[in-house]
Parts: structure tokens; sequence; C-alpha cells
């Protein structure tokens, strides 16, 4: 009997983990503003930055949620799309542009390790969707997974 996993996949596990990480950064830089604010965050435009990574992130999100959500649905596995070049490009979005931007908008130094953990919960939890997709979908699976890269696209040679 193939086991059963929610469109979520690990989803779940990194919202609770890295949120962890971000409200101990943000109990952190609540009490101890002064330690970690970066007072000259304006200055080398950070908030700019941050926000040109949400104009970004927000639109891929929006794509990658409604192109995996209709496949989901019909039991398919998705390899069109935004997901020809990435098995994951929502846990990419969330990896490169959200959480970074978030990171960049709070201005203070210690968020910048949330997109760390998110990396590291992520690469310790994503063998439980990779092996639950290979159960699925087989030989199928593992050869979209043998050209699409697992966050970033493969470089072809």
């Amino acid at each position: 009997m193939k086991k059963k996993m929610s469109m979520m996949g690990i989803g779940m596990k990194l919202i609770l983990y890295t949120a962890s990480y971000a409200g101990f950064a943000t109990a952190l830089t609540f009490f101890f503003p002064q330690i970690f604010i970066l007072r000259s965050a304006r200055e080398f435009g950070l908030p700019l930055l941050g926000y040109i990574l949400l104009a970004f992130g927000f639109p891929l999100l929006a794509l990658s949620a409604r192109q995996v959500t209709t496949k989901f649905e019909e039991g398919k596995l998705m390899t069109e799309g935004i997901f020809r070049y990435s098995r994951n490009p929502i846990y990419a979005v969330w990896l490169f542009f959200l959480l970074p931007a978030f990171s960049l908008l709070s201005s203070s130094w210690i968020f910048f390790g949330v997109p760390i953990a998110f990396y590291l919960v992520f690469d310790h939890f994503i063998c439980e969707e990779e092996d639950y997709l290979t159960e699925q979908f087989g030989q199928e699976y593992l050869d979209y997974r043998a050209r699409a890269g697992r966050l970033l696209p493969r470089i072809k040679k």
C-alpha cells in the first residue's frame, strides 16, 4: 500500500522549525535592539532590496502553487512550467526571495539566519518527499529528478 502525503509535503516541518528560529530572533531583537538592529540598514538600501525580492518572490510563489495544485489534484507528477527547472520551486522561492526579503526588512542582523535555518531543515527533511514521490511515480520521478535540480536549475554541460 502506498503512503499518503499532503500537498504541503514537508512544508509544515519547514514552517515549524523556521518559525521557531524567527520567534527566537524576534525576542532577541525586541529585548536587545542595541545589539541586533542594524542602524545603517536604510543607508545601505537593505529595505529597498527587501521590497525588490518580495516583488519577484510573491508572483513566483503564486505561479508555483497554482501549477502544482492542478497536478496534485489529478494525482499526477508536475514536471512542466517552473517545475521543469526545479523540483521544489515553492521552497526555492521562500529560500531565495521571501525569507531574505523579510530578513532585510527587519533590519536585524540575526534574521539573516532565518534562510539558513530554513535550508538546514529543508536539507534534513526533503528526502521524505523524494522517497514518497519515488514510491508514487517510480521511474517517471527518477527521470525527472535526474534532469531537474532540487532547488536551482541544473547547469547543462
